[in-house]
This record gives C-alpha cells, structure tokens and sequence, in this order.
C-alpha cells in the first residue's frame, strides 16, 4: 500500500507542476502575440506614410552593347 501512495503523490506533484508551466507557457505566447500586432500596425503606419517609391522604366531598345571577347 504504501509503494502507491508515493506513486501517486508523484503523478499528482508531476502533473501540478507541468500544468503549471503549459499556463505560463500560453500566458506568455499570448502577450507576445498582441505585442507583436501593435507593434506591425504600429510600423506599417510608419511606412506607408514615408515610403515613396519610384520605378524607372527599363530602355533596353536604346541601349548599345560590346561585344564580348
């Protein structure tokens, strides 16, 4: 009798602790996610309100070329 009484106040002291850990683990993937949304939002303010970006047409008819030896 005694050898499951420590058996199980094992499993119970095992699966505390691990119960635990996976609630701070989630905790923390949670405030990481809505730090990581307000901070994106907050950058691609940023960027579309100062990037301008300008494409120059490519003149590849005009464009002389030598030769190569």
């Amino acid at each position: 009798m005694r050898c499951t009484t420590i058996n199980l106040s094992s499993m119970v002291t095992f699966f505390s602790i691990m119960l635990i850990l996976i609630g701070v683990n989630a905790f923390l993937l949670l405030f990481s996610v809505n730090y990581n949304k307000k901070r994106t939002a907050k950058n691609s303010l940023n960027i579309s309100d100062t990037s301008s970006s300008r494409i120059y047409p490519l003149n590849i008819i005009e464009a002389k070329y030598k030769k190569a030896v």
